[in-house]
């Protein structure tokens, strides 16, 4: 008898499990729409363009590792601790890349050229440099760019560059690639400026070649104004959203064609929808 209740215990709770987890699949499939401003006149738009410049140069130069992962155990005053960790991280998500190609029949390591968007402190520059031939880090801040030298030089990887975007029309003067890549970065811009982003690295991406990107497309609640942000800044690390038809609807219109889209856990918040895109250069 008892191990007849035992049973019945552990299939109501992988019922109770399956529940949940149908919910949280489930969880914004009757959510409302938002209300975002997609679209500004240049001179907002350079407004904007330079808040995130200033805002990313001041984390780079205060707290670069925490701001790229924002766990306390990545501040600086306790970094020494913890770096392996950091980096060990990187190569978990040059893992699921890898994952992501094989499931659509094609191979990383096949890669030459590679566009790690948002490179930060190096993350994942060093672990792409390590499945492909030629990584170019492209970030905005300066100061990030300083500490990735410091950790791409230490690893010894001599087939990284590194190159400072201080606007999307210096993204836009690069050369092609193989393979334009960028997580956790989308998300941290406007939505005017992370469209335009979004546009200039489709451009980057060589016929055939492939564009792997993430970016925070639901949020219950969100709603944006360029003019109210830019009347009342914000000094923390902000967090943005690209409607879905928006996010896909670009990179579609860039001429790639959407190979998988997978919801991801970038955020670390089911209030959010996060999505990784897979799609090639026709």
């Amino acid at each position: 008898m008892v191990k007849f209740f035992d049973k019945l215990s552990a299939k109501r709770a992988k019922s109770n499990n399956d529940l949940n987890a149908y919910g949280i699949i489930m969880r914004h499939m009757n959510a409302p729409p938002m209300t975002i401003d997609m679209h500004v006149d240049p001179e907002t738009f350079e407004h904007l363009q330079k808040l995130v410049e200033e805002t990313w140069s001041r984390l780079g130069q205060e707290d670069a590792h925490w701001s790229v992962i924002t766990d306390e155990k990545f501040r600086k005053d306790r970094l020494k601790s913890h770096k392996d960790e950091f980096f060990k991280m990187g190569e978990g998500d040059i893992a699921r890349v890898d994952a992501a190609f094989s499931r659509v029949g094609a191979s990383l390591s096949n890669v030459e050229s590679v566009m790690d968007f948002g490179c930060g402190v190096g993350r994942l520059s060093i672990p792409l440099a390590r499945k492909t031939k030629y990584v170019l880090g492209v970030d905005i801040s300066a100061a990030h760019l300083h500490e990735a030298k410091a950790n791409i030089d230490q690893q010894g990887c001599g087939n990284i560059e590194l190159f400072r975007a201080e606007c999307i029309d210096d993204i836009r003067k690069l050369p092609e690639f193989e393979l334009v890549y960028s997580i956790i970065v989308l998300q941290h811009n406007p939505p005017p400026v992370m469209l335009k982003i979004l546009d200039a690295l489709c451009s980057r991406v060589k016929p055939d070649g492939y564009l792997y990107v993430q970016a925070q497309t639901y949020r219950s609640g969100y709603s944006y104004s360029a003019k109210d942000h830019l009347e009342n800044p914000s000094e923390e690390m902000e967090m943005h959203i690209l409607p879905q038809h928006v996010f896909l609807g670009t990179i579609q219109d860039a001429g790639l064609t959407i190979l998988e889209i997978m919801e991801d856990g970038a955020a670390g918040d089911l209030q959010y929808t996060s999505q990784t895109v897979l799609a090639r250069k026709r």
